[in-house]
């Protein structure tokens, strides 16, 4: 009995069937009945080669020839049976089932996937395959005659149709003389699989390619943001101020040259420090406050305070920096410059518009500012305020007898007699030539204040001793008004004041006198 070789390509369209193996191992059942069919074929042979007579005219011979002649019948009706069930489920198969001859041509097509690719008997199998990755294994396979597994091949089925593709097994057909007589095997579609590996395989590249982008993309940034970082910190190191970068709990993190010569501090001394800790101690509670309450603003802020380690003064730029809108704060940069130079020049400036440049007393500006600040304060705490108006005895025979030196050395040695005799809370100002003014604030009665004024007529009437041991004796008058006994107004008050100054000189000089007439107009000193 000639075995043909069987090709199967299974449609993965469609639900797959149990494959029927074109060779099956014997069983026991199959080996007994192999013997029986030997044993028939036996006796059958022995009947043909002259011995018919003799079996026939023996009784036991013949039953046993009818015997096997039932037994061939039933074996031969199990084998119609069996073949009819393999070829029923071979056509019905979704795999491919083929079988070729040895010029490669099919001889046996089977399965739904024959039907679906529309194969010939006849049609030379490797036609099919007209180029793909695992045709050279194949062809080795077939020019060694070797059984060949799980080949992927591509089926061009029509010219202007898409290839499928298959996954092939086989194995080669012998003679009995050991010769090739074809080929059996399966075919099994995998074009859905081939096309999802492939989609998945150029999904990959692109992948690698586009990740190849990627990371040269970064690592172009990455070289850009350490060049800009490099130009950064050389900009931040030649900067003319000093810049500190501090975390979220305010400890330093980075401070630049010019930073660390402002406060006198290295850089690795500062790294951990708190910010706090740069700050003089007269200015810590302050800066602590103004730190605070702008802790949750993203604006820039302005601060001075004076250093703890070199005692400058700096004028401080900070800013909070937040993660996000509406994020917790992430760190602060400190930006800070030296003014202490420019402080001097404005506390020069400052004392020279406020300040008698000769007696280093308040001057008429600043007087102004003190009585309106200490009228507003009694009227706030109900507190009486008195004005002294005070004016020297006859400095004007002494300026032009002695010179304008020994002038402005009396005028000096007043000054210090005053300031010495009143309190501190008190303000003593030089109102412009040889006439000054007390405000002696929180004063409790008209009597206390009379007993200032004496007093220091008594103090301005000792004797004054210049450089060069010239002994002057001198005198002054002083003017008196309270507040708010005798007026209010501040203008009114210092008019007032005058006013009594020049009665008191009216009077005979060497004396104080309380304003009492809102007639009395000042007139020239004496």
């Amino acid at each position: 009995m000639t075995c043909n070789s069987v090709l199967a390509f299974r449609d993965m369209t469609q639900p797959a069937a149990q494959a029927i193996p074109p060779e099956s191992p014997p069983t026991s059942v199959a080996a007994g009945k192999t013997r029986r069919v030997a044993m028939l074929n036996l006796t059958l042979l022995l009947a043909l080669f002259g011995y018919g007579n003799y079996l026939l005219a023996s009784p036991w011979a013949a039953l046993t020839l009818a015997t096997l002649g039932l037994l061939l019948g039933g074996e031969l009706a199990l084998c119609r049976t069996n073949l009819q069930q393999y070829r029923d489920f071979a056509k019905v198969s979704n795999d491919l089932l083929w079988e070729t001859d040895a010029r490669g041509g099919f001889t046996v097509l089977n399965g739904i996937l024959a039907q679906f690719f529309k194969l010939q008997l006849g049609q030379r199998w490797l036609s099919l395959f007209p180029e793909a990755p695992d045709l050279a294994v194949l062809k080795a396979a077939i020019t060694a005659c070797r059984p060949f597994r799980n080949l992927e091949l591509s089926v061009q089925l029509a010219p202007h149709q898409p290839p499928r593709w298959v996954r092939i097994n086989g194995i080669p057909l012998l003679d009995e003389f050991g010769k090739l007589r074809g080929y059996r095997g399966t075919a099994l579609d995998i074009t859905p699989h081939w096309q999802a590996r492939e989609a998945l395989r150029t999904h990959v590249i692109r992948l690698e390619r586009e990740v190849v982008t990627i990371i040269r993309e970064l690592r172009l940034a990455n070289q850009e943001l350490t060049e800009r970082e490099r130009h950064l910190r050389i900009l931040v190191n030649a900067a003319p101020v000093g810049i500190a970068e501090l975390d979220i709990e305010g400890h330093c993190r980075y401070l630049n040259p010019v930073g660390c010569a402002l406060t006198d501090c290295a850089e690795q001394a500062a790294w951990g420090r708190h910010f706090f800790d740069f700050v003089h101690l007269d200015s810590r509670d302050y800066v602590k406050f103004a730190w605070d309450i702008n802790r949750a603003s993203s604006q820039v802020h302005r601060i001075e305070f004076r250093l703890q380690g070199s005692g400058l003064w700096v004028s401080a730029y900070w800013v909070h920096l937040f993660e996000a809108v509406q994020q917790p704060l992430s760190g602060s940069i400190l930006i800070f410059s030296d003014v202490t130079e420019t402080r001097r020049k404005d506390q020069q400036l400052r004392v020279q518009a406020h300040y008698d440049s000769l007696t280093e007393l308040p001057n008429r500006v600043l007087f102004r500012e003190r009585l309106e600040q200490t009228l507003r304060r009694a009227n706030r705490e109900r507190q009486n305020v008195a004005l002294l108006w005070i004016d020297l005895d006859g400095f004007k025979a002494i300026n032009d007898r002695l010179g304008h030196a020994a002038g402005d050395e009396l005028l000096q040695q007043v000054a210090l007699r005053l300031r010495n005799r009143l309190r501190e809370s008190d303000t003593v100002a030089r109102m412009g030539g040889d006439e000054f003014a007390a405000i002696l604030p929180a004063v409790t009665d008209l009597a206390a204040v009379t007993r200032v004024a004496e007093a220091l007529i008594a103090r301005l009437s000792e004797p004054f001793r210049l450089t060069g041991g010239i002994i002057i004796p001198a005198s002054a008058s002083i003017g008196l008004v309270l507040y708010p006994l005798h007026t209010e107004d501040a203008q009114a008050l210092t008019q007032s004041a005058e006013a009594a100054m020049v009665a008191a000189k009216q009077a005979g000089k060497n004396q104080a006198a309380l304003w009492s007439s809102p007639v009395m107009e000042p007139s020239d000193p004496l």
